[in-house]
């Protein structure tokens, strides 16, 4: 009986001894312009499909999970790139409505590579963490809903335009844009400076024409059919100054008038890389002030029309 209970106990102890498969460990680099949140959510949901993954230590030679999320028409896709030390490298997208449904299906495919039978396997439960706190501005929107998301746009253009002066005149425009990024529409409001300069000349002397002026611009309504291209219609409101200074001339002298506007303008733009982008916009104005500039003895040098057209090209970055 001693014998017996003696082999029985030095049985168990052979296999309470028997070494566990060592976990693999692993660096997570996240990366988000849906509005996922943050990594912690992906660890999560990593750590309830196998206990074979752990966070490595510093120095350490380990697994590289890059997750990175975008958003689509028809909702959010995820990109999961896993590089092993050895040099490998598995590329793997996941489509779906939402950024839960993604980041669950991201995290079962880091699972499987290290653990076959992460499919398989109940899921632990994750540790519980508090909800956050939700914005009070938020509290109207239907649970499920993408939450507001308001992007910066800073923008430098080149620009030519009639009505300031006679003919197409040279000038350049700089100007920031705040858009509230939702599912359907995806309205905003828009501030930018302009400048444009031109040179006229007659036979009895030269007038240098000076436009500068202050714009508003508001889209009530944005479209972007894809997620390289956007655009947009937008009503605009000037104010500013077009002052002429004349030269060559026998009696020298300047004029200024107050510029005001308003005219409707489209535009279009494409992602080139990352925040940056190329901008295009097309406008038509109607002038209020409707004056005009002459040389002694009434040459007229330049009367602002009833109406003007602009075209903008140029260079923007968006900041989240």
């Amino acid at each position: 009986m001693a014998a017996a209970l003696a082999v029985w106990c030095t049985t168990n102890a052979t296999f309470a001894q028997e070494p566990r498969a060592a976990a693999e460990s692993f660096r997570l680099v996240w990366s988000s312009s849906a509005a996922c949140g943050s990594g912690q959510t992906f660890l999560k949901e990593l750590e309830s499909r196998t206990a074979r993954l752990r966070e490595a230590r510093e120095g350490e030679h380990a697994i590289t999970l890059i997750v990175e999320t975008f958003r689509t028409a028809g909702g959010v896709r995820g990109q999961l790139t896993v590089r092993k030390p050895d040099g490998d490298l598995t590329v793997r997208e996941v489509p779906g409505v939402d950024c839960a449904e993604v980041e669950s299906g991201m995290a079962l495919i880091a699972a499987l590579m290290v653990d076959p039978l992460a499919g398989s396997a109940p899921r632990s439960k994750p540790p519980s963490v508090p909800p956050p706190i939700a914005p009070a501005s938020d509290s109207t929107h239907a649970p499920g809903a993408p939450r507001p998301n308001w992007t910066i746009s800073v923008e430098q253009r080149l620009t030519v335009r009639t009505a300031v002066a006679p003919g197409w005149t040279w000038g350049e425009a700089l100007g920031a844009m705040l858009t509230r990024e939702t599912s359907r529409f995806r309205p905003s409001v828009a501030l930018s400076v302009h400048d444009a300069r031109a040179v006229v000349a007659k036979r009895q002397g030269s007038a240098e024409l000076q436009w500068t002026a202050a714009q508003l611009g508001l889209c009530p309504v944005g479209a972007r059919p894809t997620e390289a291209w956007d655009f947009r219609a937008c009503a605009s409101f000037q104010v500013g100054r077009l002052r002429g200074v004349g030269f060559q001339t026998v009696r020298p002298a300047h004029k200024s008038i107050l510029w005001t506007s308003a005219g409707v303008e489209l535009a279009a733009r494409y992602q080139l890389l990352g925040p940056l982008w190329l901008g295009l916009e097309g406008a038509f104005t109607l002038p209020f002030s409707r004056e005009r500039f002459y040389l002694e003895p009434e040459p007229t040098l330049h009367r602002v029309p009833a109406w003007g057209v602009s075209l903008g090209l140029g260079v923007g970055v968006r900041f989240f």
